[in-house]
């Protein structure tokens, strides 16, 4: 039986537009074929002069699934997230000493499923991975793409200062592993007019290692449900490279798609199990159920496209994201983490409602017993952000495949119980100051956005929220003392034990007095001094809480010791008012 293939994978399979597929169809390029849910599409068989489709239908896939390392070969990764990137290569081979991560929601998701990993929670910049040297063969991580210097003449590792993956190539240097890899986002090839990846290039050579050529791999030609592409950098030590060669992943033989994801098959051994999900407002409620599956806000009503759109409906460009539902015929959207963001919507194609956390993971293809720790929001961003685990896989068997052929010419035994010992009595990093930087990378926007109650009591006070309490200067007392304070600017300086994404309420710390009154944070976010005093530089960061008074929590004054650097604390409401 032929193997049909809709346009629209055509089209992103081949990275080019809808238009040219749709149009291949139109002139009979190649004969067009309508499958069962009345789309067009083509035989893959009847494509064979396409080089991608033909590597498809002669894949390798089924014998590199037969791929299994010589021995334990170790490894460890840097910002490893919920543990797509990891997962996947664990099933490939590789025996994990050590995974870092800064995120407590995201560690606790990693100990959870594997209590064996041993997971070092904390900022990288304060781990010494030197006594891990001569004890790893593979290191991996996905750095957070920031933003680069050019000033140096030859743009290496000098220039990539301040930036986490100076923080990488660091962890590299310290260790010496075989091999490492990175992964990244698709855009990282263009970023700055390509001179982010050139920088990165010299860097990796400055390092002793050989760059494989890196390429943007599709997440659709691996097993996975969704049009996602991740940037893969590759390098091998400089000693051993001349003498391997290291081989891409083979394509899946086919594209799969949401029905994959959502039902028993191939992918998954049974339906996917019901979980929580986001709520969408009442009116956009009504709005969703307008959009017919695959469709988008061009299919509502041109009235309700106007009122939902409000001023983008006149700007230019496709905005193809906003009130998109998903089409149960093809593989979802690249995942965001909040599929309810009027941006990059990600409706369920039957149901009008966003996908739910289960669906969520099934589509960057996390089994079902992979669990989530933390919120709803939590859960989403985690597997949002995650590499998806079968595309992990294959590129996991293909170094699998690599090292085996290394181990092969260049016997040099690892030993993971002694590798795994050694990791385990590696220091977390214990308090530091943030890098507002970072967090403006991780949050373009806000970091949390609460609410007021209608009724400002004290009743309707949640004593289980989380309260920053900041100590406030005397020459800007004032407004805080007369309660008509809008706005709060952090110092330079920022401690790492602050939990940002739990920021709800604000409590002004008045010196020789203590705590009295109650603000809500109505936004957190990173911006600068410059927005206040033009005079000050615009690149100089500050945390800033827009806030409002809710209420006189105490009868007085309370005094209280500020425990982080003297400014700064941070506690469940509940905990502050039991501490007599």
């Amino acid at each position: 039986m032929p193997t049909y293939i809709s346009e629209t994978n055509v089209a992103d399979i081949l990275g080019t537009s809808l238009a040219t597929t749709q149009n291949w169809a139109d002139k009979g390029v190649y004969p067009s074929h309508t499958n069962e849910c009345g789309k067009r599409g083509f035989y893959m068989e009847e494509l064979v002069d396409i080089p991608e489709i033909q590597e498809m239908l002669n894949t390798q896939w089924d014998e590199e699934a037969n791929v299994t390392p010589l021995r334990d070969y170790t490894s460890v990764e840097l910002f490893a997230g919920a543990g797509g990137l990891a997962l996947g290569m664990h099933l490939a081979g590789f025996r994990h000493v050590l995974l870092n991560e800064l995120n407590d929601k995201a560690c606790e998701t990693l100990r959870i499923n594997h209590p064996e990993w041993n997971v070092l929670e904390g900022d990288i910049h304060q781990v010494d991975f030197t006594p891990l040297h001569g004890h790893v063969d593979f290191l991996s991580g996905g750095f957070p793409c920031q933003a680069f210097s050019y000033a140096g003449k030859k743009g290496g590792l000098n220039d990539t200062r301040g930036t986490l993956f100076f923080e990488l190539a660091r962890a590299v240097k310290e260790i010496q592993p075989k091999v490492f890899m990175c992964e990244n986002v698709k855009g990282l090839v263009s970023h700055d007019e390509g001179k982010t990846l050139r920088i990165i290039r010299n860097a990796i050579a400055e390092l002793g290692y050989t760059l494989i050529e890196p390429r943007v791999l599709k997440a659709i030609l691996y097993q996975v449900p969704q049009k996602r592409e991740r940037l893969i950098l590759i390098a091998i030590r400089n000693d051993i490279s001349p003498y391997v060669e290291f081989r891409w992943p083979a394509p899946y033989r086919r594209v799969l798609t949401l029905y994959d994801a959502f039902y028993k098959g191939i992918l998954f051994p049974r339906d996917v199990p019901a979980s929580d999900y986001q709520k969408y407002p009442e009116k956009k409620q009504r709005v969703m159920e307008l959009v017919p599956e695959g469709g988008d806000w061009r299919d509502l009503p041109i009235e309700v496209q106007k009122e939902y759109m409000g001023g983008s409906f006149y700007l230019g460009g496709g905005k193809t994201g906003m009130a998109r539902r998903l089409a149960m015929d093809e593989p979802s959207l690249t995942l965001t983490c909040a599929p309810a963001q009027k941006q990059t919507e990600r409706c369920h194609p039957k149901e009008t409602r966003p996908l739910s956390v289960r669906e969520y993971a099934r589509i960057q293809t996390f089994p079902d017993e992979w669990c989530f720790a933390g919120s709803l929001s939590d859960q989403y961003k985690q597997i949002g952000n995650a590499v998806p685990v079968n595309l992990a896989y294959a590129i996991g068997r293909s170094l699998i495949r690599l090292f085996n052929e290394i181990d092969a010419r260049q016997h040099e035994e690892s030993d993971f119980v002694e590798a795994n010992a050694i990791a385990k009595k590696m220091i977390p990093p214990t308090l530091f100051e943030l890098d507002l930087f970072n967090i403006k990378e991780e949050y373009p926007t806000t970091i949390v956005t609460n609410k007021i109650s209608k009724s400002k009591n004290i009743d309707n006070v949640d004593y289980s929220k989380n309260v920053l309490i900041s100590l406030v200067k005397n020459d800007n007392i004032k407004p805080y003392r007369d309660r008509s304070a809008k706005i709060y600017y952090t110092g330079k300086k920022f401690p790492s034990t602050v939990k940002l994404n739990k920021l709800y309420y604000f409590m002004p710390y008045e010196k020789k007095k203590g705590i009295r009154d109650l603000y809500l944070i109505k936004v957190a976010r990173v911006g600068t001094k410059h927005e206040v005093i033009a005079e000050c530089d615009d690149n100089d960061f500050r945390l800033v809480f827009e806030i409002e008074f809710v209420e006189q929590l105490f009868d007085d004054y309370r005094p209280i010791k500020l425990k982080i650097w003297d400014t700064f604390t941070d506690t469940t409401l509940k905990e502050l008012v039991d501490k007599k």
